[in-house]
C-alpha cells in the first residue's frame, strides 16, 4: 500500500531541492572559508589543501587521459598524412632518378667505346667519320653491316673500318646516307697484314667463319700461334698498324687467324680515309 505522507514525513524528508540548494550553499561556503584560510598562511589550512589536492590530483589525470590521447591522436593522424606524401614524392623522386641513371649509364658506355675508338685510329695521315651500325646484313654467304653514314659524310669505298678493339672490315657500297661494310670474315675480303713478331707480310682472307686464314705465305714461315696481326699497310688503302686479330692455330701450312672486334657486338665504328 502506498505510503500516506503526513506532517511528520515532511519534516523528516525534506524536499530534495532545498537539500541540493543547501549542499551547494555549503560548499560554495566551505570554499570561500578555505580559501580566506590560505591567505593566514595556517599550517592546518596549508596541509588540509595538500591532502585535498593529493586525493583530487589523480581523479583529475584520469579526467585528462582520454583529452590527451584523443589530441595526441590528431597529431599522429597529421603526421601519419604528412608522412604518406613524404613516401609518395620520395617514391617519384626515385623513379626519376632511375630514369637519369639509366640515361647517364647509357651515354657512359657510349662515350667509353667512342673513346675506345681514337686509341685504334691511326693518328697521322688519315681522318676517320663515327657511324652508328643499323643492321646486319650477314647471311650464309654474305657477311656485312649497314652503317647510317654515306657519301654525303664523305664515306668512300674500300676504307678501313674499325671498331674501338681493331680492323673490322671494309667499305663494300656506298649510299647517299648509308654505306654497307665487308666484314673480314666474308670469302670477298682480302686485307694485307703483317706478323708483328715474324714481320712475314701475306694477305688475310675471309672464309665464312669465325677465323680466316692467311695466304701467300712462304714455305719457311715462322708464325707461331700466338702472333699478333696487324694491317701492314701496303697498297695505300689501309694504315699501316692496325690490329687484326691473333694466330690460333697452324696446321699443315693452313694459319687461322682470331679476329680482336666480334662483329655480332659492335655498335659503333670508325671509318678511315687513307687516301691522300
Amino acid at each position: 500500500m502506498p505510503i500516506k505522507k503526513t506532517h511528520a514525513t515532511y519534516f523528516f524528508l525534506p524536499d530534495r531541492q532545498w537539500l541540493y540548494r543547501a549542499s551547494l550553499v555549503m560548499l560554495v561556503t566551505l570554499s570561500a572559508l578555505l580559501l580566506i584560510m590560505s591567505k593566514t598562511n595556517n599550517p592546518a589550512v596549508a596541509g588540509l589543501r595538500t591532502h585535498i589536492t593529493d586525493a583530487v590530483t589523480p581523479v583529475l589525470e584520469v579526467t585528462a587521459s582520454p583529452m590527451n590521447a584523443v589530441h595526441n591522436a590528431g597529431v599522429w593522424l597529421v603526421e601519419l598524412v604528412h608522412m604518406h606524401s613524404e613516401n609518395i614524392a620520395l617514391k617519384n623522386e626515385k623513379i626519376e632518378l632511375l630514369k637519369w641513371q639509366a640515361q647517364a649509364k647509357a651515354m657512359q658506355a657510349e662515350n667509353e667505346s667512342l673513346r675506345a675508338l681514337l686509341k685504334v685510329v691511326p693518328a697521322k695521315k688519315s681522318t676517320y667519320i663515327t657511324s652508328h651500325i643499323v643492321s646486319d646484313l650477314g647471311g650464309p654467304y654474305v657477311h656485312s653491316a649497314l652503317i647510317n653514314s654515306g657519301s654525303t659524310q664523305g664515306i668512300k669505298k674500300d676504307e678501313a673500318v674499325v671498331s674501338e678493339n681493331g680492323l673490322m672490315g671494309r667499305v663494300m657500297d656506298v649510299g647517299t646516307s648509308s654505306a654497307r661494310i665487308l666484314l673480314l670474315s666474308d670469302m670477298n675480303s682480302h686485307i694485307p697484314v703483317i706478323a708483328e713478331h715474324a714481320h712475314e707480310k701475306s694477305i688475310l682472307v675471309g672464309n665464312n667463319t669465325d677465323v680466316p686464314t692467311l695466304s701467300y705465305l712462304s714455305a719457311d714461315s715462322k708464325i707461331k700461334v700466338g702472333e699478333r696481326i696487324v694491317t701492314s699497310g701496303d697498297g695505300g688503302i689501309f694504315p699501316q698498324g692496325i690490329p687484326v686479330g691473333v694466330v690460333t692455330s697452324v696446321t699443315k701450312g693452313t694459319v687461322k687467324v682470331q679476329p680482336y672486334v666480334d662483329a655480332s657486338v659492335v655498335e659503333y665504328v670508325s671509318v678511315i680515309d687513307y687516301s691522300f
